[in-house]
């Protein structure tokens, strides 16, 4: 008897454990919906546990404040642009072939979602936050470590490498950021082509 009482105390412990992240994950996406409708400012904490349906202690509960469940939404999707990025390179062979599959990863994080990811990591301005400016800091640079490792590995002068790696990213973001923002005036694929184009001569001279 006392075996299954403790057993039933273990699993109703570990109901609520699962009990609790599930309203954590509903408490992130509905954040995710008022920080992409209204930004960073203009969002308020009443309104996300409206949208979550849980109550404000609930969700003080889950997050301290409105710039800690900010930075939980950014890091999912900082981290899901700097996979895209790993993935594009570690599933592409030849150069010329991982450019254009970087270049097109960054297309699709701007694309994807109806621009979510985009609105939250490139253009909501946490402007009093420096700790959130320095979360997509970091992700740019692990995108350009990503690509300055493949340079390495064909000889390319170490510094020399992470110069075009930081060039290829930026120039990738900005490309990629423009045609959303320009209301994606040509075919995506279009895009992809063009940018690469413009550095890809380039790259490709550097061996």
């Amino acid at each position: 008897m006392r075996g299954g009482v403790g057993n039933a105390h273990i699993f109703t412990r570990a109901d609520r454990g699962e009990a609790r992240a599930r309203r954590r994950e509903v408490v992130i996406r509905a954040a995710r919906d008022v920080f992409v409708d209204h930004g960073f400012h203009g969002a308020s904490m009443e309104e996300i546990s409206v949208r979550a349906q849980v109550s404000k202690p609930v969700l003080y509960n889950h997050f301290t404040g409105k710039v800690d469940l900010y930075s939980t939404v950014l890091q999912r999707y900082l981290d899901h642009m700097v996979g895209r990025i790993g993935d594009a390179l570690r599933t592409s062979t030849g150069y010329e072939n991982k450019a254009r599959r970087m270049v097109s990863a960054y297309f699709d994080f701007v694309d994807e979602d109806d621009g979510a990811g985009y609105t939250l990591v490139f253009d909501t301005p946490v402007p009093s936050e420096p700790s959130v400016e320095g979360r997509v800091r970091i992700a740019m640079a692990e995108c350009a470590a990503l690509v300055a490792a493949e340079l390495d590995a064909v000889g390319m002068d170490p510094y020399r490498a992470r110069a075009c790696a930081f060039g290829l990213v930026g120039a990738s973001h900005l490309a990629a950021r423009y045609w959303f923002d320009a209301g994606r005036p040509i075919p995506k694929t279009d895009a992809v082509d063009t940018t690469v184009a413009l550095f890809w001569t380039g790259l490709s001279g550097r061996g």
